[in-house]
């Protein structure tokens, strides 16, 4: 397959995807572009059109699979008051997001440099956060608990992940899709039953 195969904007998907890939199965250090390219099956030359060396492409990847995550996010509760039933669809957004794509999910978990927390500006996670807040508010919720209480229904939520993301079986994969919304539906636990016990 030579460069011409590709139009301009896929190949530099098909080299992220790539190394997303290498990244996965050999670790961040054994990624240069030279086997994103190889793998490709384009010239050694190609990648250097679309990120000046192996950081540039790493950097890509974090922002590609980041982007990808936070729309499906941000779709999920579009037209949606922020509420316990936006919730669940928010969760049910993050799990099979990752549920179908477990390599977007074992290369920022696991490979990147990307920090989750408040004031480290990951858009997923500030979003996340974000609703959970409006959220809260809507409910009189004890305002100094909405920080902690939305990293902890994101603790749960990414707990969640981690274990549907495990399976590989597509059979498995299709049954953990319509366990998610059932389980996320009846399990919001992390939002007190009674306010004023959290006061």
């Amino acid at each position: 397959m030579d460069d011409k195969t590709y139009h301009h904007g896929d190949l530099r998907a098909a080299m992220i995807e790539k190394g997303i890939e290498l990244i996965n199965e050999n670790g961040a250090k054994a990624l240069s572009l030279r086997k994103v390219a190889a793998a490709c099956g384009v010239s050694h030359a190609a990648p250097y059109s679309h990120f000046a060396g192996k950081e540039e492409l790493f950097t890509a990847i974090e922002n590609y699979i980041t982007n990808k995550f936070a729309s499906v996010l941000k779709e999920s509760v579009t037209g949606k008051d922020a509420s316990p039933e936006g919730l669940v669809s928010l969760g049910c957004a993050y799990v099979l997001f990752f549920l179908r794509n477990p390599q977007y999910f074992h290369f920022i978990f696991i490979h990147s440099n990307i920090v989750f927390g408040d004031g480290a500006e990951y858009e997923p996670f500030d979003f996340y956060v974000d609703y959970m807040k409006q959220m809260l508010g809507k409910m009189d919720y004890p305002k100094e608990l909405w920080l902690k209480t939305a990293i902890a229904h994101w603790a749960m939520i990414h707990g969640l992940t981690s274990i549907a993301a495990m399976d590989d079986d597509p059979k498995e994969i299709l049954l953990w899709e319509e366990r998610v919304p059932d389980i996320l539906s009846n399990n919001y636990l992390l939002l007190p039953m009674n306010n004023a016990d959290s006061k």
